[in-house]
């Protein structure tokens, strides 16, 4: 029989995922007391707000824009702390500013260019059109917003002031995201006044307050219910955020381990089920952790009633991502075992597919499903499967595990009590009893795991190896030389737990100590007072705050199908600090590591340009300079600026044309204009999905408008109390989901409470105020206001299909094509630090690096400590942008499928293998943090994982997957698989022995082509060398099952150095982590590879098969000599 390599795989099947549906948010919203007492300071402050725009007085202070106040209430609700709220209406404001100052100067340019002449004979033909029965100042009204007064030159003077500052606008929004409001609120001052300065045939300066006071308006209110109304500071919303959003599934993680461990590992489903839930909660936990990194941004102009300042919760922020890091960690021990439970039934699938009658060719399994077998066999005869091994790692690790949750439960009770009591604390003091009270409980709690960890290391950790005493000698406890030898996979995956909890229990410890001194530093509440005022445009300027951002956007300011690498390295590591990053790059670069190494610091990527090399003149460098004006109106964010001036001059034009001058003025067309100026983006995006949401939302809005409306007014001119506490009513909903919605449903929701109070204020001033173009209300007015959104947004829509139209299956490809190319960045960085740590070993230097005891502490802050943090922000980083494409997922299932059937089961799965492959890119450098250079270097000469070699088969295969998907190429011919490089590489390094029969075995073959071959050769000869093959291969396989190797790849030692004292080492949990982190990055590429070659094809040519079958025999020859 023919020893048959299985064509490519079928990918892993995805782990079950449940679906928590749309609303699932609305549950743990309402269990918020914090949510409910915000959604309730929003209804009344809007509900203040109708009553300012029904009332007579302030109706008529606001002007025919009274509405706007309304419509401002529902897109910036007070649902932010004070401070915060104060800097976006500060940014709000000076938007308005600059567009009115930028009007005003077009205005003026205008009317210097108008035609004196032209003037008066339009001032004379109007006064022979006057009726004298009819008032005067009524019909000149008319005539001029009928474009009576209308001049070319005076109008393209407007145009061209109009596209300017759109342009500029355009690039405020761009380079300045955090300034999105000021861009937005300055373009609709600047089309007020573009849109009716051109009909007036002299100036007024003052059109721009049509807006500019009911905004004010609004803005008084906002800050008076924030003052007055459950007030709260940005203190307390981050310490609420951090309970609720980031301790919770901390602590469920947790516990979800305890619950884990008392189960089999061999009930495959429920196994899989708590696998599910816990890559729920680290999915949440990086959620929450990138919501609080940008809260903390502006504390420090918070000012707030409390026991913590600006500098405690900094303090305190800075320890949260490794802590979240090591929580995540704790998930891995699951994901493993669930993937071998999921690799069993994958092979017993196919082991019933090819026993089934009818199979053309059943043969054996491939190399490393035949690995996998032997060594549950060996494990099953010796006691040492996870069934056996977990009951022993839950008895050992309970004690931790219990003194850990309850130190955990201790922080959160602190905080809780930190954020309680803020104004009563301030006038009643804390006895000193209560205060000794406090701090011993913290004390004990430290001491107590302390020591449970303590314990763990000496004693708890060390049954775990009872079971495998018995093969080694009791004497010079070295491993015994038997037939039967044990397998250990299952016992380094033991160890991932072992050394993902120590860390875990570790960090917190470290927390532990931080809340006791901030405790004793901090015993009293006291007031707090804004400080770093100056840091402030920092912290707008930067592209990080993002609570500014605006939601009617279709499509995202930053391109997700790319990363900036050198970004990255350039921002903060540590929540924001500039200062710490200049510090960093002063101190860690080509010092130590360049000399010995031969490279930088940190890895780094060279971009050329292939098309011409750096200038040698003097003239060519500063052409180079002046070309990049020329580049920027290439690139993506000269692009959007140009469509910004494009769509505005394109939607401005009817307003100053004769025939539709009124058609315009009357419909309230410069609305069209406001909408595509706001729904533009700098990337497309889910382009498709994101048109349908807000053309959904609009829809619904118009629909709710009317029926309101018709509620409180029936068929007359509305009644200011009904209308006031119906419209607060039917809105109040909508502000909820406004304020506690995921932001994927924010566009929605914006959009259909927008519509209704844009038809409700519409009817209210057309029913109650002299206006020169009405309408009328409720369905005459509403479908006009609701067509003019979606003219506006089509408009922004088409614009944005050129030069490249994007759907969600394109953004869902190029992304997921974009974080392959990134993992692959990452892995190069760890690799680096790996590197050099190795080069302290070659210099001798052994001692194992201390980590800050604060992530605050720069001055004590490792080289290697550095490169941690660098390689996380870039896994979170990645973290972010699977969370970003993860709906689109859904709605690319429903756009229009022109093309064919898109393969939604295959994105899937490429999905989460890139999930589980970041967090194993993240179990790797966590587990970095804990090895000395000794194992270091251990890791780098002794396993196979970072032979040169294989490294660059690695990166090859990870940058062709990338571009094949991004640019929907073909694989190459024949692209082999990483674990045959794997054992092909150790093998030709020394690091094992192999039959040369075998070098066949790790050659990739498909069964077409094998089957064809197998056809035409001679039966005698070939089946003898087939049988041979058969048992080297499984004298190799056998070999390769022992207690030295992981999957059949070395641990860094040979049979002959492993000891039980070397099982007892501290260091080797957290090298088995490393290795199995590193086994399962090649597992993730692998099943990348089958499920690209899929989607993408693959290039094949004749005559491969014999080429390479000859090849190998020329191998084969040339090592069965030295034998």
């Amino acid at each position: 029989m023919s020893s048959e390599v299985k064509s490519p795989l079928k990918p892993t099947k995805p782990l079950p995922k449940r679906n928590p549906g749309p609303f699932s948010w609305v549950k743990p919203a309402f269990r918020s007391k914090r949510t409910i007492k915000t959604w309730i300071r929003c209804c009344v402050a809007f509900a203040a707000t109708m009553v300012l725009m029904v009332a007579t007085k302030t109706s008529n202070t606001m002007g025919q824009a009274a509405f706007f106040s309304v419509i401002i209430a529902v897109m910036i609700p007070p649902s932010l702390a004070l401070s915060l709220f104060l800097l976006v209406a500060v940014t709000l404001l000076l938007g308005m500013l600059v567009g009115w100052a930028w009007g005003s100067a077009a205005m003026a340019s205008a009317l210097s260019v108008r035609s004196s002449a032209l003037l008066a004979q339009q001032e004379q033909k109007l006064q022979s059109l006057l009726d004298p029965n009819l008032p005067a100042n009524l019909q000149i009204q008319g005539a001029i917003f009928h474009g009576f007064f209308l001049d070319p030159r005076s109008s393209a003077v407007y145009g061209a002031f109009l596209f300017v500052g759109s342009f500029a606008m355009g690039a405020v929004r761009t380079y300045l995201p955090n300034l999105v409001l000021f861009s937005i609120f300055g373009t609709i001052v600047l089309d007020v006044i573009c849109t009716t300065g051109p009909y007036l045939p002299t100036s007024d300066y003052m059109l721009s307050k049509l807006f500019i006071i009911p905004t004010c308006f609004y803005i008084a209110v906002a800050i008076g219910s924030l003052v007055l109304i459950f007030p709260q500071s940005l203190n307390h919303v981050w310490l609420t955020s951090l309970e609720e959003n980031f301790w919770t599934p901390i602590l469920d993680l947790l516990r979800l381990q305890s619950e884990a461990l008392a189960s089999a590992p061999s009930v495959h489903e429920a196994w899989a089920e708590k696998t599910t839930r816990g890559n729920e909660l680290r999915s949440n936990l990086v959620n929450a952790l990138d919501a609080i990194a940008h809260q903390i941004k502006l504390i420090h102009i918070d000012t707030s009633i409390g026991r913590l300042g600006p500098t405690d919760l900094k303090r305190i922020n800075a320890e949260l991502k490794s802590i979240m890091f090591r929580a995540a960690g704790l998930y891995s021990f699951q994901t493993f075992v669930n993937d071998t439970n999921m690799a069993e039934d994958k092979d017993l699938d196919e082991v019933e597919q090819r026993h089934r009658p009818g199979t053309e060719t059943p043969g054996k399994a491939n190399r490393y499903q035949a690995l996998i077998r032997k060594i549950k066999e060996r494990e099953m005869r010796h006691g040492h499967d996870l069934d056996s091994l977990v009951p022993i790692l839950a008895s050992s690790s309970a004690n931790l595990r219990a003194s850990t949750e309850s130190a955990l439960v201790c922080v959160i009770d602190w905080f809780q009590e930190c954020n309680s009591r803020r104004f009563a604390g301030l006038f009643k003091r804390t006895d000193k009893a209560q205060l000794k009270e406090r701090q011993e409980n913290l004390v004990g709690q430290l001491r107590q795991l302390e020591d449970a960890l303590e314990e763990f290391r000496a004693v708890e950790r060390v049954k775990l190896i009872k079971p495998y005493e018995r093969f080694f000698d009791p004497e010079t406890r070295k491993l015994l030389k038997t037939s039967d030898m044990f397998a250990s996979r299952s016992l380094y995956i033991c160890f991932v737990l072992i050394d993902t909890l120590d860390a875990f229990a570790e960090r917190i410890a470290k927390l532990l100590k931080i809340v006791i001194d901030i405790d004793a530093q901090r015993p009293n509440v006291k007031l707090w007072f804004p400080g770093r005022i100056a840091t402030v445009k920092d912290d707008i300027t930067g592209d990080e705050f993002k609570d500014s951002a605006a939601p009617l956007e279709m499509g995202s300011t930053n391109d997700p199908a790319a990363f900036d690498s050198s970004r990255d390295d350039a921002e903060s590591t540590l929540g924001g600090d500039k200062d710490q990053d200049e510090e960093e790059q002063l101190t860690e670069p080509p010092s130590m590591y360049s000399s010995l190494l031969g490279f930088h610091s940190h890895f780094m990527i060279e971009k050329r340009n292939p098309d011409a090399f750096p200038p040698t003149t003097a003239f060519g460098r500063v052409f180079l300079k002046l070309a990049a004006v020329f580049r920027f109106f290439k690139s993506p964010q000269g692009i959007f600026c140009l469509r910004m001036g494009v769509v505005s001059v394109a939607l401005w034009i009817p307003s100053v044309c004769h025939s539709t001058a009124w058609f315009y003025y009357d419909n309230k067309g410069v609305w069209a204009l406001i909408m595509a100026q706001t729904g533009l983006a700098i990337y497309a995006g889910d382009q498709i999905a994101n048109f349908v949401v807000r053309l959904a939302g609009t829809l619904i809005g118009l629909v709710i408008g009317m029926g309101v409306w018709y509620i409180a007014a029936g068929l007359g001119h509305g009644n200011p109390y009904g209308l006031t506490v119906a419209t607060t009513v039917f809105l109040a909903p909508f502000l909820f989901a406004r304020i506690a919605g995921p932001p994927r449903q924010l566009p929605l929701w914006i959009m259909t409470a927008v519509t209704i109070v844009f038809v409700i204020g519409y009817s209210w001033i057309n029913a109650n105020m002299f206006v020169i173009a009405n309408t009328g209300v409720g369905v005459n007015i509403g479908w006009k206001r609701a067509l003019l959104v979606i003219i506006g947004f089509t408009a922004a829509f088409i614009v944005m299909l050129f030069p490249n139209p994007i759907s969600s299956r394109v953004l869902v490809r190029k992304t997921l094509a974009a974080i392959v190319g990134e993992a692959g960045n990452i892995f190069t960085g760890e690799i680096e630090a790996f590197l050099a740590e190795e080069a302290r070993a070659r210099r001798g230097d052994f001692e194992k690096t201390p980590l800050a005891s604060s992530a605050e502490d720069d001055e004590k802050m490792s080289p290697k400590e550095r490169r941690m943090r660098k390689i996380a922000k870039r896994i979170i980083s990645v973290s972010t942008r699977l969370r970003f494409i993860s709906p689109s997922l859904t709605t690319a299932k429903f756009e229009p499928q022109l093309s064919g059937t898109w393969p939604h089961t295959e994105y899937q799965e490429l999905f989460i293998l890139q999930q589980r492959m970041t967090a194993a890119l993240g179990l790797l450098v966590t587990s970095f943090a804990k090895l000395d250079p000794k194992w270091c270097s251990a890791l780098v000469h002794r396993t196979p994982y970072l032979n040169p070699n294989f490294l660059s088969d690695v990166f090859v295969t990870l940058t062709t997957l990338s571009n094949a998907l991004m640019e929907g190429h073909s694989l190459p011919a024949y692209l082999p698989k990483l674990r045959d490089r794997l054992v092909y590489h150790e093998y030709h390094s020394g690091g094992r022995s192999l039959n040369p029969s075998l070098l066949k075995t790790f050659a990739p073959r498909y069964g077409g082509h094998e089957k064809q071959r197998n056809l035409h050769t001679d039966s005698s000869s070939e089946e003898e060398k087939v049988v041979k093959r058969g048992e080297d291969e499984d004298k190799e396989i056998t070999a390769a099952a022992g207690p030295v190797n992981v999957d059949g790849s070395s641990m860094g030692f040979e049979d002959d150095q492993l000891t039980l004292d070397l099982l007892l080492d501290e260091q080797l949990p957290a090298h088995s982590t490393a290795v199995v982190a590193l086994s399962s990055i090649i597992s993730r590429i692998d099943e990348m590879i089958d499920i690209v070659r899929k989607l993408c094809g693959e290039a094949t040519f004749r005559g491969y098969e014999s080429l390479q079958r000859d090849y190998l025999d020329r191998e084969e020859r040339a090592v069965g000599s030295r034998f």
